[in-house]
């Protein structure tokens, strides 16, 4: 079957080299690093994506601050089996919004690095695909056992 499981040690792999790279991005943005804090002046005609987007998240030093606490927690919670899924489902949102922002703004090879942790935090999501589709299910409507599955 083309969706069975992969060994565990595959996820637990992918788990493990995902947190290390949110843990360190979320660092150095949580020190302060990575935008461009301080006094800048900024034209379009002069500055290319790159330049624009650090200037922009680094305009607020706190919302700057939480976007990297929005890959450090996320990226702790892959380290535990228990809250590994809805870590990886936190990364899949900031790390798609971040590929959508590299590909947008025409950042270099990152683009592409930020594509395949896109797609490792789906891998993740679509292995426990049952606690996907659980998130989804509306409990208060119950199939009938005599419904008709005919569809």
């Amino acid at each position: 079957m083309i969706w069975s499981k992969p060994p565990s040690r595959t996820i637990l792999c992918v788990r493990l080299l995902l947190s290390a790279i949110f843990l360190f991005y979320g660092s150095v943005k949580l020190l302060g690093g990575q935008y461009y804090y301080g006094d800048w002046t900024i034209s379009k005609s002069t500055a290319d994506g790159t330049s624009l987007v650090w200037a922009f998240y680094g305009y607020s030093p706190f919302y700057g601050r939480v976007t990297g606490l929005f890959e450090f927690v996320p990226a702790v919670m892959l380290l535990f089996r228990r809250s590994a899924f809805a870590g990886a489902a936190a990364l899949f949102a900031v790390s798609l919004n971040i590929t959508l922002m590299d590909f947008g703004f025409d950042y270099p090879m990152v683009k592409y690095f930020a594509a395949a942790y896109t797609a490792l935090c789906a891998f993740l999501l679509v292995r426990d695909r049952a606690k996907l589709t659980a998130v989804f299910r509306d409990p208060a409507v119950e199939e009938s056992p005599t419904a008709d599955r005919r569809g």
